[in-house]
């Protein structure tokens, strides 16, 4: 008998069901179950709170226009007892003002800010001691200094040794480039402030015809007298003009 003939006369071999040789089971991923899927969702609405909260504090602590101002307890040395005292900080969000007419020119004033003493034809004074006050003074300043007609009585806004010198030069560089140019207050970015000293960029827009610029006016500001003036203490005129594209990093400020 052949291989074959054995072959072909045996009994097939059976394969064995499923019940009596199971499949080998794979192991189970947890992350596939549904409370894997669950801590899956929890783990990521975890990161996106952790995200949100960093993102908030940077905004909180590296807010472009800082914090509003720190206020001691001391008592004010305003020249008009104005306000309260705050040797650091910053403005923060833009103080509320009412913007009146003078001279030509549209500047703001607060009751709580300053001037504590302006009248229509005479000069803002009396600032608070803190960073709005210093805002409010610079931009009375800047008013000022920026509309040719207040040159007809040269605006008392400097302190210090060189005082003369300064108004002379401010008066032959604000007269040159802003000429017969109408114009406003645009927007503020406060630099330094330490409470004594202040550094301030005044944004102004100029109206000439059907000609429109931006310029940035960068004031040099300090506390003395029991008030906010233009520093003069050193021979360097205390300001400085440079051309603005547009008013981007600006706080708007304007009537």
């Amino acid at each position: 008998m052949t291989t074959r003939d054995s072959d072909e006369g045996s009994t097939a071999r059976r394969q064995p069901t499923s019940s009596e040789n199971p499949p080998q089971l794979q192991k189970s991923n947890f992350w596939t179950t549904g409370k894997g899927v669950l801590t899956i969702i929890g783990i990521a609405v975890a990161a996106t709170a952790i995200v949100i909260a960093f993102i908030v504090s940077t905004l909180d602590s590296d807010n472009e226009f800082g914090q509003p101002a720190v206020y001691s307890d001391q008592p004010t040395d305003s020249v008009c007892e104005l306000g309260r005292v705050a040797l650091e900080g910053s403005i923060g969000d833009t103080p509320d003002a009412e913007w009146v007419e003078h001279r030509g020119a549209w500047l703001p004033i607060s009751e709580t800010y300053g001037p504590g003493e302006y009248q229509t034809d005479g000069e803002f004074s009396c600032f608070e001691h803190s960073p709005r006050g210093m805002l409010f003074a610079a931009s009375a300043y800047t008013g000022q200094l920026t509309n040719p007609s207040y040159w007809e009585e040269t605006p008392d806004v400097f302190a210090g040794e060189y005082a003369e010198q300064h108004r002379a030069e401010a008066e032959e560089l604000f007269t040159t480039v802003f000429s017969e140019a109408d114009t406003a207050l645009g927007g503020f970015r406060l630099v330094s402030y330490d409470g004594d000293t202040a550094q301030i960029d005044m944004a102004v827009t100029s109206f000439d015809g059907s000609e429109t610029s931006r310029t940035s006016v960068l004031l040099d500001m300090i506390w003395a007298d029991g008030d906010w003036y233009i520093d003069a203490t050193e021979s360097e005129l205390a300001i400085s003009l440079t051309p603005l594209p547009d008013l981007i990093g600006y706080q708007n400020w304007s009537a």
